[in-house]
């Protein structure tokens, strides 16, 4: 994890230029930079999250970090090692987190799994929403590895990811985010602008190691 924070930040995911002028384009997005507002405590209160009602967003979401063995606070600590070091502006440094802290409730709310397709819809999503040149790279790395397994379906969900960015609200904004975890998660996917995601067949790590090995 450390490492890959370095090689994002070292392709461009540094650059929170695009992410930050378009928060402060709105007055929400404004205030939460301004206030350097955090996440709600639920956001990170696993216990908590596991009590909600099932079906609700943040049922679901804390549902698929179990299965997954993920522990976003722990990654963020990894990457915050990583970036010791450099210099961010306080600005800089809260949109960056805004968004990486956000990551796999991405995952959740646009459907896409953690598979190399499902990764590139997630990226094809947060390019769209943030404008940071890392995702794009992150993107167009993760389609390329798809690719190598023969398979063309992976490039149709990171564009089905982009679409879906660029219709849905902008979520680095959204503030209210107690309420939408407490929602159920189809009607907080409505209420964000978030389009129905198109089943796909996930494209597994496994099927890119036995292509190299082939």
């Amino acid at each position: 994890m450390v490492l890959g924070a370095k090689v994002f930040f070292s392709i461009g995911g540094h650059d929170e230029k695009p992410t930050y002028r378009r928060l402060m384009r709105t007055d929400a997005g404004a205030d939460l930079v301004r206030n350097r507002t955090a996440y709600p405590a639920l956001f990170t209160d696993y216990d908590a999250l596991r009590a909600l009602a099932d079906g609700t967003l943040g049922r679901e979401y804390v549902r698929e970090l179990d299965a997954r063995g993920i522990h976003p606070r722990e990654l963020s600590r990894l990457t915050d090692i990583a970036y010791e070091g450099y210099e961010f502006s306080p600005d800089h440094a809260y949109v960056r987190d805004r968004v990486r802290e956000a990551h796999d409730l991405y995952h959740t709310l646009t459907g896409y799994g953690v598979d190399v397709a499902g990764e590139a819809g997630v990226l094809g999503f947060t390019f769209a929403q943030t404008g940071n040149k890392g995702w794009a790279v992150l993107l167009l790395l993760n389609t390329l590895s798809g690719l190598t397994t023969g398979r063309l379906d992976g490039l149709r969900v990171a564009l089905e990811g982009y679409r879906r960015g660029r219709g849905a609200q902008f979520l680095p904004a959204v503030h209210d985010w107690d309420r939408l975890l407490r929602t159920p998660i189809e009607d907080a996917r409505a209420e964000l602008g978030i389009m129905p995601m198109h089943p796909y067949r996930p494209i597994e790590l496994g099927e890119l190691f036995r292509n190299a090995s082939a």
